[in-house]
């Protein structure tokens, strides 16, 4: 059984992805919670290796899921790290405006 925030993460994932395919895999690592492995327009609970990673603090991905912080700011304030294709990674990034 999954964290109850990967849970609430992948559905907004999914409704996120209607619109958007990802050709390359970008793993959403969730610092001491687990990984969200993004394919395609589908999103699921895997540890799965990437073509990229974003990693970051619960708190942040929380914060980025609502709307309140843009991954690019998270960033340059330090608080997402990108591992990776970049360019995988800004794709991920553009699901959030």
């Amino acid at each position: 059984m999954a964290d109850p925030f990967l849970d609430m993460a992948v559905a907004e994932l999914l409704t996120r992805l209607k619109d958007v395919e990802f050709e390359k895999s970008v793993s959403m690592r969730v610092s001491d919670v687990g990984n969200i492995f993004i394919l395609g327009h589908d999103a699921q609970v895997s540890d799965a290796r990437a073509d990229a990673a974003v990693i970051a603090s619960q708190e942040t991905f929380t914060k980025i899921l609502h709307g309140e912080l843009h991954p690019m700011k998270a960033v340059m304030f330090g608080k997402l790290k990108i591992v990776g294709d970049a360019k995988t990674a800004m794709k991920f990034g553009s699901l959030f405006g």
